[in-house]
């Protein structure tokens, strides 16, 4: 996969500002940015979908859709999207395929992303993932939002928004469990369930049957 010098230059910022574990909530990661608002002055992941129960957090959403913005109404000369898959990492964002990531670039994330996957149902008590980004290279306007359009992207991936300002400094993260979830995964019927369609099929067409010959 192509590298350029560029998306290094911008991504080496974001894992020097984001190295310190479980600071995304009280922005202490940021050594350029001060958190005037606490956890909420961050960035936000919107979309068509509903809320992740408890103890999680976020959206579970059910398009391959969704929305950037941020809290205070911020604007930002670029996003980043970084991503924790629990299956394969693929597909794309705006047309752009991710780049791996060795790790979660913000350590205390980790265990809100595996909450929200076992709470939507994507990782049993274990959950392997993976990790990758995709520099959008996309300027979010102030009080406005930019729209991200995925593809390929399996269920069960959370997503996250970095916002860069000129000096592709990180202002602005998605607060750690506060990610968006991709889809809702297919639960196939138990074995129970099948025999108790099965059986009410056969009742059904067994009943138009006599009523036929009748």
């Amino acid at each position: 996969m192509h590298f350029s010098f560029k998306s290094l230059a911008k991504l080496l910022p974001v894992l020097l500002l984001l190295s310190a574990a479980a600071m995304a909530d009280t922005c202490k990661a940021f050594d350029a940015y001060t958190c005037a608002h606490g956890v909420h002055d961050g960035a936000y992941i919107g979309g068509s979908g509903t809320p992740i129960g408890a103890p999680g957090a976020g959206i579970l959403l059910n398009s391959n859709m969704f929305t950037v913005s941020d809290h205070n109404g911020e604007a930002g000369a670029d996003v980043i999207i970084i991503a924790a898959f629990s299956s394969t990492l693929t597909g794309t964002l705006n047309g752009k395929s991710f780049t791996s990531l060795g790790s979660f670039p913000e350590g205390g994330a980790s265990g809100a992303i595996i909450t929200n996957l076992q709470q939507t149902g994507f990782c049993g008590s274990t959950c392997n993932l993976t990790f990758g980004y995709v520099d959008l290279g996309q300027a979010l306007p102030a009080n406005g939002s930019i729209t991200v359009t995925a593809s390929g992207v399996p269920n069960g991936t959370a997503v996250y928004a970095l916002i860069l300002n000129s000096k592709n400094q990180v202002i602005l993260i998605t607060a750690n469990s506060e990610s968006g979830v991709f889809g809702r995964p297919s639960v196939a019927p138990e074995p129970g369930t099948i025999s108790l369609m099965i059986t009410g099929l056969c009742g059904i067409v067994g009943g138009a049957w006599r009523k036929r010959r009748s």
